[in-house]
């Protein structure tokens, strides 16, 4: 039974996301191979023993593989699935050079090689428009709520209300971009421009490194802002069994005031109920348009603060709503997809660039379980929380792909540049030695995931 657990909740969305990731991937290559007169001779899903497939009147072996876990496109004169050029590629007749990849331009090689990527990035932007479309994006204006007393904002000098307009060098829209730097740099002192009173203020602020686990008790360090969104003070959820269960409260309550005194903000709820443990309120809820009069009682919560100070506190068990959802229409969804892309590339290409810098560890790096185990908590979570992650992973993709080490689609790139350089490909030897190193270096990058997997699996990452 529990096989069947992890199977319908991990190893399926797995299989669904990465074989489609992979699929629009070779997709690229393929189009453009066949708008260029280049024979496909397969297009494989998966590698080793083929599972089924079927040949087309293009003579290509569509074909899926019992190790899923990638994919290729095989052009007509490559060696392998690496395509290499077999060692019959110069002794081909005027009809097979034709059709042979290897006799094409090299600006028409170098456009089937980065159709890969490319179509990967393209998939992530029409995804999230179509996202954007149907459920809407999470838009949050960047005005801070509520300074966290004694976080890294309020030691940077931020105050409630002010609107963050850069942030590290970006240029800020939502406040979700704030929360996305500071995850990424703990630990680093910031630049922080924001608006307050009409003029510009700027600031350094360092976000303090915070270890959070997962449900699966994987460890991983990020950084906290110390301060919150501006969240109007309507009831997300009410918790079973919690004070505010016992006073009546609702899903979609809004909550005006506590004891006569006025609130605009869930942090100004969450302020004074911590404040009273015991302590009897009269909330003042907005509910269907009427006003209505609640009692309730906070109830004591004690727990260890990061000092190792034990503090009590009181709690009524509601959450927040949730962020608020934009709706756009086709080319207004396109747009803000283009831009959300963006900024997801500047975060992914910032979280590389910080462990080949030594800022970040590469046991951060997950391979194929540690996206399975992703997947399925994403899907688990729901479908835009798990359409959301593909476009990620398509992102993610499309970067590792360029990166310039032979046998990545960047490899391949990185040659096709120096050869129009020079006028004359590298020759065999320097070739035949440049795919022994990238060979290495993406089976050292296998071994390091795959062990990175190994730990998180059997909960070796401490703090």
């Amino acid at each position: 039974m529990e096989f069947i657990s992890v199977l319908w909740n991990y190893i399926l969305p797995f299989l669904v996301l990465f074989t489609l990731l992979v699929f629009v991937h070779e997709l690229g290559h393929y189009t453009v191979a066949r708008r260029n007169g280049v024979r496909v001779e397969v297009f494989s899903i998966g590698f080793g023993p083929e599972l089924f497939g079927l040949d087309d009147r293009a003579g290509t072996r569509w074909k899926f593989c019992a190790i899923p876990l990638g994919g290729y496109v095989k052009m007509f004169g490559d060696a392998d699935a690496a395509s290499r050029p077999g060692e019959a590629v110069d002794r081909l007749t005027p009809e097979q050079r034709k059709v042979s990849f290897y006799h094409k331009s090299v600006g028409q090689r170098a456009a089937i090689v980065f159709a890969g990527p490319a179509v990967n990035y393209v998939f992530a932007v029409l995804i999230l428009a179509l996202l954007f479309m149907t459920a809407g994006q999470r838009h949050t204006p960047a005005v801070v709520g509520a300074v966290i007393p004694g976080g890294a904002a309020e030691r940077a000098g931020l105050r409630t209300g002010d609107t963050v307009v850069r942030f590290a060098g970006r240029s800020i829209d939502r406040f979700e971009d704030v929360e996305q730097v500071a995850l990424l740099h703990p630990g680093r002192t910031l630049r922080i421009v924001v608006r307050r009173d009409s003029g510009e203020r700027a600031y350094a602020l360092t976000p303090e490194p915070r270890t959070v686990r997962d449900r699966h008790g994987n460890a991983d360090v990020y950084g906290v802002l110390g301060a919150v969104r501006m969240v109007a003070p309507v009831v997300g959820r009410v918790l079973e069994g919690s004070a505010a269960a016992a006073a009546g409260l609702r899903t979609g309550d809004r909550i005006v005031a506590i004891d006569g005194k006025r609130v605009s903000t869930f942090q100004e709820v969450r302020t004074v109920v911590m404040a009273g443990p015991d302590r009897p309120m009269t909330l003042q809820v907005l509910r269907a348009g009427r006003r209505a009069g609640l009692a309730i009682v906070p109830r004591k919560f004690t727990y260890t603060d990061n000092t190792g100070a034990t503090r009590t506190i009181g709690r009524i068990g509601i959450g927040v709503a949730p962020p608020p959802m934009k709706r756009h229409g086709p080319v207004a969804a396109l747009w803000a997809a283009v831009g959300e892309t963006w900024s997801l590339t500047v975060t992914t290409a910032t979280a590389i660039g910080q462990m080949f810098a030594g800022e970040r560890e590469f046991r951060d790096i997950g391979g194929p379980l540690r996206i399975a185990e992703m997947s399925g908590d994403m899907a688990q979570i729901g479908l835009y929380a798990f359409v959301w992650f593909m476009a990620a992973i398509s992102l993610s993709l499309c970067l590792i792909n360029l990166l310039p080490v032979p046998m990545l689609d960047g490899g391949h790139l990185l040659y096709y540049g120096i050869e129009a350089i020079r006028g004359k490909p590298l020759g065999e030897k320097a070739q035949e030695y440049g795919f022994r190193i990238g060979m290495a270096l993406v089976l050292t990058l296998m071994v390091v995931v795959t062990w990175n997997d190994l730990l998180r699996l059997f909960g070796a990452h401490g703090s």
